[in-house]
């Protein structure tokens, strides 16, 4: 019942005051939705019907991820605009509305996969933070987004992960500086469990650096096949 309530007093707030589009400022046609028509379509599609729904055979993209750990790429973007200035209002500005954003498009991006997909992963875990940098942030963004995923494709979210070291930000190092910047940051769970398949979720991909010395904790506790779900990836130069 207050589910219901809440439903229908933002739906009658958004007939008095609209919600504006987070891209272009206009009004926005639907109260759960943070973007205009015309906007979201005009947002940038990657042509998963061509690769089966794994970027890693695009070679533009496998290009940048050589010698991955993982086997599966699912991004709703490459990292460039619009999504480079969301996925940073969220990061770095709290900017929830863009986070809410962003939230929708990864949601339609797994609907559509499970449209094509009969078989998802066993679990979904995610990128961990540090936790004197996730308390000084308020969130972590790749934990939210798993979150998000294991609820809409009620999959069990597993918390395999942790971050031992406050290592140094990540942006704008090479691969080989990430790698050593890595080195002996991640541990697993002292309970984890790990599945055959899973998903690793985080918000972006750049090297691939991060993932693949998660994907190397993760295949020595067991798991066959790894999947990563991210927002954007970032394109090899």
């Amino acid at each position: 019942m207050l589910r219901k309530i809440v439903y229908q007093f933002a739906k009658l707030w958004h007939l008095l005051l609209p919600t504006p589009c987070q891209w272009c400022s206009l009004p926005v046609q639907h109260f759960q939705r943070q973007l205009c028509q015309s906007c979201q379509q005009a947002l940038p599609l990657l042509p998963y019907q061509a690769c089966h729904y794994n970027l890693l055979w695009l070679p533009q993209v496998a290009r940048g991820l050589a010698s991955t750990r993982f086997d599966a790429l699912l991004s709703v973007s490459y990292y460039q605009q619009p999504y480079r200035h969301w996925l940073q209002r969220w990061k770095f500005a709290q900017d929830y509305a863009a986070g809410d954003l962003l939230l929708q498009q990864f949601s339609a991006l797994l609907q559509q996969y499970r449209l094509q997909h009969a078989k998802l992963p066993d679990a979904i875990t995610f990128v961990p933070m540090h936790p004197a940098k996730q308390r000084k942030r308020g969130f972590n963004p790749a934990q939210l987004l798993a979150e998000h995923a294991a609820q809409l494709l009620q999959i069990p979210l597993l918390p395999l992960l942790q971050r031992q070291q406050p290592n140094k930000a990540q942006v704008g190092l090479n691969r080989k500086q990430r790698l050593k910047n890595l080195h002996s940051a991640f541990t697993l769970a002292d309970t984890a469990t790990v599945p055959a398949s899973i998903a690793l979720v985080d918000d972006v991909i750049t090297t691939g650096a991060t993932a693949d010395a998660l994907c190397q904790l993760l295949r020595r506790a067991g798991a066959r096949h790894i999947s990563l779900w991210t927002i954007a990836v970032t394109l090899a130069d």
